[in-house]
């Protein structure tokens, strides 16, 4: 969809919605430039809601957008939008994993075990900001550089949908291998974490590798598939030398 296209489609919105801030953001945008527009027909869009975390900053989008395909027929179009994100596999010592503990409000869990994830800041840089989760929920320094793709595996070009039917968030998946010693890793297993000033509550979970695909998270079970191919691959590539 062109920008003089997603420009003509008519907005409207509830009261109190500042309806240019929002139509500029990221989160808007990037939906618009995904369409489909040979299949897609955006003819209006109407802002319910919209969460602010900062008074600048933009936090989740609730509209309803009027789609029809292109023989006139109308598709379902209730949007929650709250953008891009990042999941963090970090594995210790080729068989532990790293998983953040902390109240979920929506599963109705004070104690929801997953894998540490961040939403992006709008800035495109995905390794970036899984760097800075990392250090923020899990204590650990690490570059951006160190940081493996594990989309990449896959080719997600944007990462994987969590719930394509009323949700544009999409998960792109990184992962970090270290060795550390055991004084090191009992220190880490129940460390209080995350930042007070957004409200988190964060203790970290140490867990067997193998036994991530048991974890009832999306982004944990498909973090575990992913890197199980990763090993694969890897052993294939050794195997041909």
């Amino acid at each position: 969809m062109n920008k003089a296209t997603a420009n003509a489609i008519p907005v409207t919105a509830e009261a109190g919605i500042n309806i240019a801030f929002v139509t500029a953001s990221t989160q808007y945008q990037d939906w618009l430039a995904s369409m489909d527009d040979k299949k897609f027909v955006v003819n209006s869009v109407h802002l319910q809601s919209v969460d602010m975390f900062t008074p600048t900053k933009l936090g989740f989008i609730k509209f309803k957008a009027d789609v029809t395909d292109s023989k006139g027929q109308r598709v379902p179009g209730i949007v929650f939008m709250r953008g891009g994100a990042v999941g963090m596999l970090v594995v210790l010592n080729k068989k532990y994993a790293v998983l953040t503990v902390q109240p979920r409000v929506p599963t109705g869990s004070f104690e929801f075990v997953e894998l540490p994830a961040g939403m992006l800041d709008g800035s495109g840089n995905f390794a970036g900001v899984a760097a800075k989760e990392i250090d923020e929920e899990l204590d650990l320094k690490i570059p951006a550089s160190a940081l493996i793709d594990l989309g990449a595996v896959a080719n997600y070009t944007r990462g994987f949908f969590v719930s394509p039917g009323a949700v544009d968030e999409t998960i792109r998946l990184f992962c970090y291998e270290v060795d550390v010693s055991d004084d090191e890793l009992t220190a880490m297993n129940g460390k209080a974490t995350g930042l007070i000033e957004e409200g988190e509550q964060i203790s970290l979970k140490i867990v067997d590798l193998e036994d991530l695909w048991k974890i009832p998270d999306a982004k944990t079970v498909v973090a575990y598939t992913l890197y199980q191919k990763l090993l694969a691959s890897r052993a294939a590539a050794k195997a041909t030398v």
